[in-house]
């Protein structure tokens, strides 16, 4: 048996190029003119997170090895051993223990671990591909096989006790809870499927922020309803806490959360349990500690930059590599981990003037990867243009729309229009999303910038969707995510803006004024779970978390540490805060407050706005309504505030490309609505939000029949060159109060949602048939009343209205899901 025989291929992912062979302890250092590997085999006692890499000095005491490496004439810059040492070749095939066996990781020798010594620099540093990190970023490499087993090198001891069962579970442990016992449907194959996505934080989503605790709580997914398990970045960072963002090795599982075989077995559990899971990944920027990728070659764009540092080369001298680099992590992710897609972060910030964007080359390799595993790859981006392209199909041979070619994107606008119709926060950017008709045109539209006027960007901004190509769930939604709680000054979430739920351990709920935002937060929940596009949750967000999710670090360099901590001072000082109420990122308290309070699930009013997400994710899974929709099946309309005895009819928000409707009168559907509880066949709660009553039929105040293809609806609600909905004395349309929407042929929901600042008033809603069932009240199941029947003795009680139109009547700070009659 040769050295090379021997050999293992520990530097990373084997591309479909070549660069990674067994046995070569290759490196791309195109610029050096000495490389060295140094190695050795793992101490049997931990040594802890390392602050700085080891120096050359350092080297022999601490057991490594030096060898030298070279670069053959046609190798691009790619380095390697000539020969490998029979000890090294044996040492990277492995040894250690089994995983589960007695031999744990603290008592197994034999972890090869390595880096590389650059020209005369005496820094030993990490591969730019390995696969385990285990004293962080700056010490050495480590195989990912054998010793890792899901328990940290890196300050293993710091890691917290876990008082409520989501503990850093062992590996014995583990393998009881990786599959569920009970049978599970198939995970989600597509955003097309309609299942939500669930955004979480590894580190703050359990007390012991470990890949293990999670494990535990993927039962409590499943149940939930949720289909995509998004993960924020898990690559290794500075320190032993971060958002992810600040992430140097992209080949690296962070040892913090359990390193890279802990990752394998979250996978595995969440497929055990039909979760389907997103990796957050972050290409434009790297962490301005650890980042040592420039010392090898040029993988930084040296005339570029972006809000966060040096851009990413992607265009420059040696974009090559660099690009091969990243794809060959998402091949790592996808091939080797089990992903099932990735979310792109800030796409808006790669500097990239190819003629083949690097975003289009994901789009190929997932194609790719898809056919060669037998299973979809999905690509979501996070972009702030705005930009049809982004999703629209590549164009091949000649042929196509030439867009990027991903499945989906984030859409801000959605979250800035519902965040202003909860809260009325209207400074900065959501200035522009004050606008009456911007929640109407976003859920019909998609975009609300797409060629508007931006007034926080001080231009034009965006582009229009093409509604015939696009798809509703193409756009990926939230009233709550990473960004919009944590860039926010102290981190707090939406139920503490809106004052539903206290801060921590302050009392909710006491009041009628909270028990009137908690109806609030239950209007938007609505809007995200029962909207056209694919919603995403962040952790928590389903029952109200009162704990705040702020921005932390631990960079261990004084010098920066400072830095970050008055960086966010003085910006949320320029905008008028003080600055001693901002939460200093390197306080280990600011990570801690950040964890998730699991215990607060059974107490009010947590347990209601979580049996109210149950309720909407569960209705949305059963209506085929959500699967598959096209914009053209979606019809947004205005309800009128009920403020006199006899109004005109809602005014629609759309109406057929090219139709005539004869203008709406105030006639039979003008009465005063019948007491609740009177409705001819609709059957609700006797203190129902809603009243309704059979009306003739008025073309002009139902929904169109004609679902409009074309043209998108203007910001006082109505569509560009229609003219507003006249009344019955020919004057104005009165204002519009509440928001509904249609999808498909029967399936209508109807929200009011009391934006604080503005009077409320009860919202007015003519359907163009009468209504068969409410499938769901808001605030009755907030309210714990038993759930509204849909079908049953009770119902056939009821006379169903045989002809006319329904009026419903709909509170402010309720929403209301109900099915039409068949025609």
């Amino acid at each position: 048996m040769t050295d090379t025989d021997l050999a293992h291929d520990w530097s990373s992912s084997a591309s479909a190029a070549g660069r990674q062979v067994p046995g070569s302890f290759r490196v791309w250092a195109p610029s050096a003119q000495r490389v060295r590997l140094a190695w050795r085999t793992a101490p049997s006692r931990a040594e802890g997170y390392r602050a700085a890499p080891f120096e050359f000095s350092e080297l022999a005491a601490a057991g490594f090895e030096v060898l030298e490496l070279a670069q053959a004439p046609d190798s691009h810059g790619w380095w390697s051993l000539t020969a490998v040492p029979q000890e090294l070749a044996r040492a990277a095939a492995g040894g250690a223990p089994a995983c589960g066996t007695d031999a744990g990781p603290k008592d197994a020798p034999g972890r090869l671990e390595y880096g590389f010594l650059i020209d005369d620099s005496p820094a030993l540093l990490p591969d730019p591909r390995g696969r385990r990190a285990p004293y962080g970023p700056h010490g050495p490499s480590a195989l990912e096989h054998g010793a890792d087993c899901g328990d940290s090198t890196a300050d293993r001891d710091a890691q917290p006790a876990d008082t409520t069962g989501t503990t850093g579970t062992r590996v014995a442990e583990v393998s009881a809870v990786v599959a569920p016992a009970a049978p599970v449907p198939p995970r989600p194959a597509a955003l097309a499927d309609g299942a939500p996505i669930y955004e979480l934080h590894i580190g703050t989503f359990t007390p012991a922020g470990t890949l293990d605790a999670a494990v535990e709580r993927l039962d409590y997914l499943a149940h939930l309803g949720i289909g995509w398990v998004e993960l924020l970045p898990v690559n290794a960072f500075a320190g032993l806490h971060n958002w992810g963002y600040d992430g140097v090795q992209w080949f690296a599982v962070a040892e913090p959360y359990g390193g890279p075989t802990a990752y394998r077995r979250f996978v595995e559990g969440a497929h055990a349990r039909g979760l389907a899971v997103v990796q957050d990944v972050v290409f434009n920027h790297l962490g301005p500690s650890g980042n040592y990728l420039s010392a090898f070659g040029p993988y930084l764009h040296a005339a570029a930059s972006n809000p966060w540092g040096e851009s990413i080369n992607l265009d420059g001298p040696g974009s090559d590599e660099v690009r091969a680099y990243i794809l060959d992590v998402l091949t790592m992710f996808a091939q080797d981990y089990g992903v099932d897609g990735f979310r792109l972060d800030a796409v808006h910030a790669l500097v990239d003037a190819r003629a083949v964007p690097i975003l289009e080359d994901m789009a190929i390799l997932c194609a790719e990867l898809s056919d060669r595993l037998g299973r979809p790859i999905t690509l979501i981006a996070e972009s702030d243009r705005n930009d049809p392209a982004t999703i629209a199909k590549r164009r091949e041979l000649g042929a196509g729309a030439g867009g990027l070619g991903l499945d989906g994107q984030w859409s801000d606008d959605f979250h800035h229009a519902v965040h202003v119709a909860l809260t009325g926060e209207d400074v900065g950017y959501y200035g522009d999303f004050a606008a009456p008709g911007a929640l109407p045109k976003v859920l019909q539209s998609g975009f609300f910038h797409d060629g508007t006027y931006s007034t926080f960007r001080g231009r034009e901004h965006g582009r229009p969707l093409d509604l015939a190509a696009a798809r509703p769930e193409q756009l990926v939604v939230s009233i709550q995510n990473h960004d919009q709680v944590g860039n926010r000054a102290a981190g707090d979430r939406l139920p503490q803006q809106t004052g539903a739920v206290g801060h921590g351990a302050e009392p909710a709920g006491a009041t009628g004024q909270e028990a009137a935002a908690l109806g609030n937060l239950g209007v938007g929940a609505t809007f995200l779970l029962l909207g056209p596009n694919s919603p995403m949750l962040f952790m928590g967000e389903e029952w109200a978390a009162s704990t705040p999710w702020q921005f932390f670090t631990d960079h261990r360099e004084e010098w920066l540490g400072e830095a970050v901590s008055q960086g966010r001072r003085g910006e949320f000082a320029a905008m008028g805060w003080d600055a001693s109420a901002v939460p200093d990122p390197q306080d280990p308290q600011t990570f801690e407050r950040s964890k998730l309070d699991w215990s607060e699930r059974a107490a009010e009013p947590h347990a209601s706005m979580l049996r109210l997400y149950r309720r909407l994710i569960g209705l949305r899974m059963s209506r085929a309504e959500y699967r598959g929709t096209r914009f053209s099946d979606v019809e947004v309309f205005r309800g009128l505030p009920a403020q006199e005895p006899a109004s005109a009819p809602a005014a629609p928000v759309s109406q057929a490309a090219g139709s005539e409707a004869p203008a709406p009168q105030a006639g039979g559907t003008g009465a005063p609505a019948a007491p609740a509880g009177e409705a001819a066949g609709l059957p609700l709660p006797e203190d129902s939000a809603a009243t309704a009553r059979a009306g003739e039929a008025d073309a002009g105040g139902a929904l169109a029949d004609a679902v409009p293809t074309s043209s998108e609806p203007n910001l006082d609600g109505n569509r560009h060159g229609a003219a507003p909905a006249a009344t019955q004395g020919g004057g104005a349309a009165p204002p519009a109060a509440g928001i509904g929407w249609r999808i498909g042929a029967e399936l209508v929901v109807l929200a009011n949602p009391a934006t604080p600042g503005t009077s409320a008033a009860p919202a007015v809603f003519d359907l163009p048939r009468p209504v068969a069932h409410v499938l769901l009240d808001t605030a009755a199941v907030l309210a714990g009343e038993p759930a509204v029947r849909t079908g049953g003795a009770a119902d056939e009680a009821r006379a169903p209205a045989a002809e006319g139109t329904a009026r419903v009547v709909v509170e402010p700070g309720r929403a209301l899901a109900v099915q039409l009659a068949a025609n």
